[in-house]
């Protein structure tokens, strides 16, 4: 009986069934060695790329003087409504503005006006109504609806 242990090469000689198995299972465990090599080096590259867009935004946020503020406290990119700069539209958009009362009922301002002359809702309520659709819209409520 051959000894196969001993000289790899002479499986390329041997014609037997277990030299070609052999001979198989060395060219498969090459190949798997090759695909994992294959993979260390991508999954190398991967991360390579990955700690490169981490330094890239780290400098990035650490050149940051919007985000430099704002971890500080000073807030530097607030939106600005018309509400928040006390901007109070004209009466004739006050009436186009609906309003919900009764619990979540939208209605049109003239209804809620007159809903509140009848006494369905308190002239309370209307106001309410109305500065919460105005500020809805993102204007301020006239001073007589506060």
């Amino acid at each position: 009986m051959t000894d196969y242990i001993d000289n790899p090469n002479k499986y390329q000689i041997d014609q037997t069934a277990l030299g070609q198995a052999m001979m198989r299972a060395q060219a498969a465990q090459a190949e798997a060695d090759r695909a994992k090599q294959d993979a260390l080096v991508a999954e190398a590259k991967e991360r390579s790329q990955q700690e490169e867009i981490a330094r890239a935004v780290e400098l990035s946020v650490r050149n940051n003087a919007q985000l430099q503020a704002e971890r500080m406290g000073i807030t530097t990119n607030r939106v600005i409504t018309s509400q928040s700069a006390g901007v109070v539209p004209p009466m004739a958009e006050v009436e186009k503005t609906t309003v919900r009362v009764l619990g979540g009922i939208e209605v049109s301002y003239q209804q809620a006006k007159d809903m509140a002359e009848v006494g369905q809702i308190t002239q309370a309520e209307f106001n309410k109504a109305v500065v919460d659709g105005l500020a809805a819209r993102g204007y301020a409520a006239p001073k007589s609806f506060r």
